[in-house]
């Protein structure tokens, strides 16, 4: 038998507030930049609220309370991560010209560094 996840409330409270927050900033188009300035300290009392429960749970099977906040700030960042992946990818498509700029300098880069360019391959 399992033991419950004592972090299942928090962690959906967490997750339920990032996502209204990112929901939001789509739905109002809110420039990247801006978005990129507010997500930090969106949730702030959930994320809170998260945090000590991973804590508590982890200190509950005799982790260190180093190694208890080092999996605090994993799972924190894996889901601010995650959401704001959600944003990017909900962003407008920039012009391919100005996409196709940096690939090519980059291109460029490796070529005059000398770097060695892989053989091609028969498909």
């Amino acid at each position: 038998m399992q033991a419950s996840d004592t972090t299942r409330a928090s962690r959906e409270a967490f997750q339920r507030c990032l996502g209204t927050f990112v929901d939001a900033a789509i739905r109002e188009r809110k420039p990247a930049a801006e978005f990129d300035a507010a997500f930090p300290q969106a949730c702030a009392a959930e994320e809170q609220a998260f945090r000590r429960a991973i804590i508590a749970r982890d200190s509950a099977m005799r982790a260190t309370r180093a190694g208890a906040e080092d999996a605090a700030n994993l799972e924190v960042e894996d889901a601010r991560f995650n959401f704001n992946d959600r944003f990017q990818a909900a962003q407008p498509v920039q012009h391919a010209a100005a996409a196709a700029a940096p690939a090519a300098g980059a291109q460029t880069a490796s070529q005059t560094t000398g770097a060695a360019q892989p053989a091609a391959q028969p498909h």
